[in-house]
């Protein structure tokens, strides 16, 4: 008796047995029977030029096009979208005090003086539970909630997380 085998179970032993490679071929093996391979098929045994463009890492990775010169980001604080400035140049996370009364993110009562391009200010320092910048997630992040800031700007203390390259107009982040 002939006990045949679920097509995404053959399919996790192919991502299991190649994980090195970047392509998966499947071959005719004697005439009716097929064999997934990472190498490419004898011409006349390929049934399928290739079955699976297969990366040697999966990395999550967010492209972003340049805008007027600078890279904004869509991202979620306590679930309230927002879109980030990425400066990197900001050593931390900084968040507008309308926002922050929007996400109702409480303050800590911790000031601490900033500087910024705009000269000294004091900011309230506080952690926020989530913060996504889709498909991240990060937990318990700092946050500093400025009194006249406009735009929320993502700093080092998230950027830093990532390998970023930036080219020809854009922007790629992707996870370390």
């Amino acid at each position: 008796m002939k006990i045949k085998t679920p097509l995404f179970m053959v399919m996790m032993s192919v991502f299991s047995a190649v994980t090195n490679a970047e392509a998966v071929y499947k071959c005719v093996t004697n005439g009716r029977d097929a064999k997934y391979q990472n190498s490419p098929c004898d011409e006349s045994k390929q049934i399928a030029a290739t079955v699976f463009d297969m990366p040697v890492t999966a990395r999550k990775q967010i492209t972003l096009k340049q805008n007027n010169g600078h890279y904004l980001i869509a991202g979620e604080i306590n679930r309230v979208k927002l879109t980030f400035l990425i400066d990197t140049g900001a050593s931390t996370i900084a968040i507008p005090q309308l926002f922050a009364n929007q996400a109702h993110i409480i303050c800590t009562n911790q000031f601490v003086t900033m500087n910024t391009a705009n000269g000294k200010v004091q900011a309230c320092v506080t952690t926020v539970s989530k913060l996504t910048l889709s498909p991240f997630e990060f937990n318990n992040v700092e946050v500093y909630i400025h009194p006249n800031l406009e735009t929320p700007l993502l700093g080092m203390t998230i950027l830093q997380k990532f390998n970023i390259e930036q080219r020809n107009g854009e922007m790629h982040i992707s996870e370390h």
